[in-house]
């Protein structure tokens, strides 16, 4: 699927937060890009019946058919920085919100939304790392609303692929694998592993890419 928008720097503002007549072509794009990344981060989570779930960035949320897929009586909040992305996923998902298994809420700037301690038990978020600042500072932050014994997954491209791509010099900052579990860590979490991925993606002129990325996992 072709990206929606040639300017380069343009596609890397609307990557951070879709927005405008173009969210939803972008939102779709994004998953399309990214669906074998997502399933694969949800597999690693290994739900089970009636956990609590928070996911920072859901773009169109198509994935959440498979997210339910994974367990029985799950509760899902997700939050997301685009209004307009917020708008589309109570449309295609009224139902589940009307039975009260999803909930979506708006983001604000870099800062996860407040949440009374201990509200979840696992926390995952696809490619999102790369436009918050403070990122030691977004886990710490975190680590209070997970229970104990809560899990943490965050998929993520490689950095060495991520800061070649024409569309990331902008609002991406890349982080190594070491890097990212130092802070990870430092905000209390343990067990930390990262799995390396490669996945086939197409690139500018149909041409094929081999893309590697990760998806680091810890515990409260």
């Amino acid at each position: 699927m072709n990206p929606p928008i040639t300017d380069m720097a343009a596609l890397g503002r609307q990557l951070r937060c879709p927005e405008g007549a173009l969210a939803q072509e972008v939102a779709d794009y994004i998953f399309a890009s990214n669906e074998y990344m997502i399933r694969q981060t949800i597999d690693r989570l290994r739900l089970t019946s009636g956990e609590r779930i928070l996911e920072v960035g859901f773009g169109n949320g198509n994935h959440l058919s498979y997210l339910f897929a994974q367990g029985e009586n799950l509760q899902y909040t997700g939050v997301e920085l685009s209004e307009e992305l917020i708008s589309l996923a109570e449309e295609r998902h009224a139902s589940l919100i009307e039975q009260g298994k999803i909930a979506f809420l708006k983001a604000e700037g870099e800062r996860i939304p407040k949440f009374p301690s201990e509200t979840f038990e696992v926390f995952f978020s696809v490619n999102t790392y790369y436009f918050i600042q403070d990122l030691r500072g977004y886990f710490e932050r975190l680590y209070p609303i997970l229970t104990p014994g809560g899990r943490l997954a965050l998929g993520y491209i490689d950095k060495d692929f991520g800061e070649r791509m024409p569309f990331t010099q902008e609002v991406f900052t890349f982080h190594t694998n070491e890097a990212l579990g130092q802070m990870i860590l430092g905000a209390g979490f343990s067990s930390l592993e990262i799995a390396s991925f490669t996945e086939e993606i197409v690139g500018k002129g149909g041409r094929k890419v081999l893309r590697p990325f990760h998806i680091a996992t810890a515990i409260k």
